[in-house]
């Protein structure tokens, strides 16, 4: 059985309060920034599972922070059109190198980043609707199965739509719970876990948990306009995290 070191403890924990961190702040973000700073000390493999495992403590407690902010119809909708989009993303999968989704979802993460930051004012906008809400679902289940990102095309929705930071924090916290939790019951049935994976988890969950928490004191004094500059932030890092891992794949 595989033993822990002080460094790989110290990366693991680290990684995992930066991710909260942001996730505090902005509802989004923590398994996007945890995963490359694992994958430094952990195989790909580890670094996955235990980035899984973690991110469904941490959700229930992103999701009881912002309970009072969340808007059940969207979250119904939300559920109900990621399937088909978990769907679609598995298929095209099998079809598609998984390079090629990373760099071109990449490149378009990118350019709606450069738009909103250079054309702020007359950029383009979404209106609010059950009909847009159903794409941002089904565009979270595709990327979720076919690049392991959920969190980015919640992001850009929220900015098209101009969500308030509030009901953009608590809807995205109570959707990526369910999907988290599907995850975990996915993968312990394929029997994917170890005695390993848990300490790993344990040290990923309390760092998680104590950056979360420290995210969420700051984030709940954050005006509109710095938590939308905080969510481009947020995107354009997951642009950068995808481009460099196609280079790589």
């Amino acid at each position: 059985m595989q033993e822990l070191d002080l460094v790989t403890i110290a990366l693991v924990f680290l990684g995992w309060m930066v991710g909260g961190f942001v996730s505090g702040v902005s509802g989004l973000g923590a398994m996007m920034l945890a995963l490359p700073i694992l994958s430094l000390k952990l195989s790909p493999s580890d670094a996955i599972l235990t980035c899984c495992i973690v991110a469904f403590p941490c959700c229930i407690q992103l999701a009881w922070n912002y309970r009072h902010s969340v808007y059940w119809p969207d979250i119904k909708t939300l559920w109900m059109s990621c399937i088909p989009g978990c769907i679609a993303g598995t298929l095209v999968l099998k079809i598609t190198p998984v390079a090629l989704l990373q760099l071109c979802i990449s490149l378009l993460i990118g350019i709606f980043v450069v738009l909103q930051c250079f054309n702020e004012k007359a950029g383009v906008r979404l209106k609010d609707s059950p009909l847009a809400l159903c794409l941002a679902g089904a565009a979270s289940g595709f990327t979720g199965s076919a690049v392991s990102i959920v969190g980015v095309p919640m992001g850009i929705f929220v900015l098209l739509t101009q969500w308030d930071k509030d009901r953009a924090r608590g809807t995205m916290s109570m959707f990526f719970l369910v999907c988290t939790f599907i995850t975990i019951v996915t993968q312990w049935f394929s029997d994917l876990y170890t005695l390993y994976l848990a300490k790993l988890s344990l040290i990923g969950t309390l760092g998680c948990l104590i950056g979360q928490e420290c995210g969420y004191r700051i984030g709940k004094h954050m005006c509109q306009k710095t938590f939308v500059r905080f969510v481009l932030c947020f995107l354009s890092c997951a642009a950068l995290i995808l481009f460099f891992k196609s280079l790589k794949s």
